[in-house]
């Protein structure tokens, strides 16, 4: 069974509040750069659009790891990285067929290691914080 986020970008009110919980929640601190999610505004046509992992059922990013820094989590069947194993080469980021804009799979500056979304090991703060509920968990 595979999980994932879905953004519905009608549904948005443009808060930001899931980029700041995501990096309270993983990083503790509330810093949007580092969060997991983000929201992408264009205020010239109203309108919000959301990145997050798709959680592929057969992950680029995973072939691409020289190091395999990312694995399989078993309990919610999505890959994860390894903070400890990454390296920070890149390759992840550039496999992945939807991160044209580096906003899916990116460079921590401080850690020097990649990350994405983890689905918060099952349970996802950015879903529970929405207030219009424009993140859904889906299955």
């Amino acid at each position: 069974m595979r999980h994932r986020i879905e953004f519905d970008n009608e549904r948005c009110v443009w808060c930001r509040s899931c980029e700041l919980i995501c990096s309270l929640f993983h990083e503790g601190e509330c810093n949007p750069s580092l969060s997991r999610i983000k929201i992408s505004i264009d205020l010239f046509e109203g309108k919000a659009e959301g990145h997050v992992c798709k959680q592929c059922e057969d992950p680029e990013c995973l072939k691409a790891c020289p190091v395999e820094a990312i694995r399989i989590d078993e309990k919610i069947g999505i890959p994860v990285i390894l903070e400890d194993k990454c390296v920070g080469c890149g390759l992840c980021s550039k496999a992945c067929p939807y991160n044209d804009e580096g906003k899916i799979l990116f460079l921590n500056p401080t850690k020097k290691v990649y990350m994405k979304c983890d689905l918060c090991s099952g349970i996802p703060q950015c879903v529970q914080v929405c207030p219009s509920k424009a993140i859904k968990y889906e299955t």
